[in-house]
């Protein structure tokens, strides 16, 4: 008898390795992916709260009271600034689609007609 291994179990061992590693990318890739979400989820709130500021400054007619969903949708579809240096100026969050507010929303607060960036986010 030989001391080394046969080719059988040779490839066993690869095969269970190839196995372990496959799951342990797949958990950490996973684990990676829920942060990538959420700094996304982040980046897009804080636009949609820089442009609620600016929206707001021009006097644009956006704000839904009580429903930051709605009032995030109009700036989706564009609202148009009625004074000072931003009349006539279209406010739009062109990159933005509606199915990515849920999770942005997240990220916003809206107080007393205002949107506001919570970087907790922990907001309902």
């Amino acid at each position: 008898m030989s001391a080394g291994f046969s080719l059988l179990e040779l490839l066993t061992v690869i095969c269970l390795v190839g196995i372990f590693t496959s799951i342990a990318l797949g958990w950490h890739g996973g684990n990676q992916r829920s942060v990538i979400e959420r700094v996304i989820n982040q980046r897009n709130a804080q636009e949609i709260v820089s442009l609620g500021v600016y929206a707001t400054l021009g006097n644009a007619d956006f704000v839904v009271p009580g429903d930051k969903l709605a009032t995030a949708a109009k700036l989706i579809g564009g609202v148009t600034g009625k004074q000072g240096m931003w009349k006539d100026k279209l406010f739009s969050l062109t990159n933005m689609r509606p199915s990515d507010l849920p999770g942005a929303l997240s990220f916003v607060k809206f107080e007393s007609g205002l949107l506001l960036y919570d970087p907790e986010g922990l907001q309902p």
